[in-house]
């Protein structure tokens, strides 16, 4: 991890707050959550297959991607960054599930929704009581909290699927079997493998990931694609290597794949990510964003309460 992350006290939350124009690429190891919040001013964020400006109030998450911002003005930031193992025994899947949450006007999902506007309320509190208060236990409780909602309404499944509802027993077949797939990538999987997981015949499996999520094939891919870039950041391995380490049994479908997934070649993926080196980030503390953090819980309780939307509040 590059960014100054402090963790806080025993819970499973590191935090960092800063003011950033430009930062080196980041990519996390599996098992580790991170949401960017913008607080104030902007900021570009560039990551995967997409790029986006986050704005005063906006946020991202993003786990095993590969990210870098630019183009910071005047902002404010801070990144939450959760140990996601320390979540196991509650939600044994988690190490192995991707999230996607957009909390930002120029995602293509539905925003906001309920559940973007109960996170941004969160993210607001537990700023709000880690500048006055140190209680760790009710802080872990807070982050369990949003790990809990990352789980029920951020799954990935829910991105591809365009949807932000899903049956918990859906749901947690379809981590399971997302788990499966995670772990057994570099092997050959079969539609037949994860029926025996949910005890379906191999028809009604195909049929219930075409109805909750993507298809078999095509989830299959994705997630392939989404390891390949940990080797593309961290290794000087050839596409082919790449390709046979994902588990695409030909190089051709590793191509396909990524270019379906990311709208660019491995190879232009690994040259742009890794121009991204320099840096110019100035760290801050929690005392240092308190009149910040107050504008927005203000905004914020007015707009959700009252559909008031009120700016530049003292």
């Amino acid at each position: 991890m590059n960014k100054e992350f402090r963790q806080i006290g025993r819970t499973p939350l590191s935090i960092s707050i800063y003011s950033v124009e430009k930062t080196p690429t980041h990519i996390h190891d599996r098992g580790y959550l991170e949401i960017i919040f913008c607080l104030q001013g902007s900021v570009k964020f560039a990551y995967g297959y997409e790029e986006f400006t986050l704005h005063a109030g906006e946020y991202i998450s993003v786990d095993k991607d590969a990210y870098y911002l630019y183009d910071g003005r005047d902002n404010l930031c801070v990144s939450f960054l959760f140990d996601l193992g320390r979540y196991a025994k509650e939600h044994p899947y988690i190490c192995n599930t991707l999230f996607v949450c957009e909390g930002l006007a120029e995602t293509t999902m539905e925003f906001p929704t309920k559940a973007h506007n109960r996170l941004k309320g969160m993210l607001i509190g537990l700023l709000k009581y880690m500048a006055e208060e140190a209680d760790e236990d009710k802080i872990a409780r807070i982050s369990a909290g949003i790990i809990t909602l990352f789980v029920e309404r951020f799954d990935i499944f829910f991105f591809h699927a365009g949807d932000l509802e899903a049956d918990k027993t859906d749901l947690k077949g379809l981590q399971k079997v997302n788990a499966y797939m995670h772990t057994h990538l570099r092997e050959k999987v079969t539609i037949g493998d994860l029926a025996r997981i949910l005890n379906f015949t191999e028809g009604y499996m195909s049929e219930y990931m075409r109805k909750n999520s993507i298809g078999f094939r095509e989830m299959m891919s994705y997630i392939r694609a989404n390891e390949s870039e940990h080797y593309l950041m961290n290794t000087d391995k050839t596409i082919l290597e790449i390709s046979e380490e994902c588990g695409f049994s030909d190089v051709k479908y590793y191509y396909s794949a990524f270019r379906r997934w990311y709208k660019c070649t491995p190879k232009q993926f690994r040259d742009q990510y890794r121009r991204s080196a320099e840096e110019k980030i100035e760290y801050l503390k929690l005392e240092d964003i308190a009149n910040v953090v107050d504008k927005l819980m203000t905004e914020h309780y007015m707009d959700t309460f009252f559909g008031i939307t009120i700016k530049n509040v003292k």
